[in-house]
């Protein structure tokens, strides 16, 4: 996996303001053409993991700030690559089962993808606890203000995931709005909250995480109703 991050793929204009403002172990993902988008949106996933634990280079790998880009990177702009977190998603934003490259492409370069969990699992079946949620959902509040975010998909729907954003939100006298959509998919209901940061609203949508036992089409249904795509993204679909 190449540890090398291609800079003509991202925005690196925030990065002295991520820098200065906010605690983070790694720089998100900020496609190229973010500030140019109608709508400000974030692609939140959940953690990393060290996938070669007592290897001091891939440990010195992961304590890196652009650990994430270049994660990212990776997996989503290796089009032909089947990781299910970029593939799966892309196919329920665009509600196809096989996007083009263009429109992949465009998703990535107009949207910022960021992780909750500010830490490395130890293993892929380690598991997040609940104040590395409390930790990640301060650093997404700042991060929000900081550069507009408007909407954000969020992978995953874990009681704690949730029950942690209420707590901050209701700590930090964050007015907010919750609600549970009634169309269940599996086992899962979808979830919105809505939340007002200064003189915005935030849009998060919480979905089943994408990697696996994921249907494109039943969550893509939830997102062609809830999700509003950036504008250059739109023009790129059929």
């Amino acid at each position: 996996m190449p540890f090398v991050c291609n800079f003509d793929n991202i925005d690196t204009s925030y990065d002295d303001l991520f820098n200065n403002r906010l605690d983070l172990p790694w720089l998100p993902w900020v496609g190229k053409r973010f500030s140019q988008t109608d709508k400000k949106t974030m692609i939140l996933g959940e953690s990393t993991y060290n996938w070669d634990p007592g290897n001091e280079e891939v440990a010195k790998r992961i304590s890196k700030s652009d650990h994430l880009r270049i994660i990212h990177q990776n997996h989503a702009l290796n089009y032909n690559r089947s990781s299910g977190f970029v593939r799966n998603i892309e196919k329920a934003i665009f509600y196809m089962k096989a996007p083009t490259v263009l429109e992949k492409k465009l998703l990535w370069s107009s949207v910022v993808y960021h992780n909750l969990v500010l830490r490395a699992m130890r293993t892929i079946d380690d598991r997040p606890k609940y104040n590395d949620y409390l930790t990640g959902w301060k650093v997404f509040i700042d991060m929000s203000t900081l550069i507009n975010i408007e909407q954000c998909i969020v992978y995953g729907l874990e009681r704690n995931k949730i029950d942690s954003l209420i707590e901050t939100l209701k700590a930090g006298q964050i007015f907010y709005n919750y609600r549970k959509l009634k169309v269940k998919i599996g086992k899962s209901y979808p979830r919105i909250v809505d939340i007002h940061l200064e003189d915005k609203q935030v849009k998060l949508i919480f979905i089943r995480h994408p990697s696996s036992y994921f249907s494109w089409e039943k969550w893509g249904g939830i997102l062609r109703n809830e999700f509003q795509l950036p504008r250059q993204v739109e023009l790129a679909s059929p």
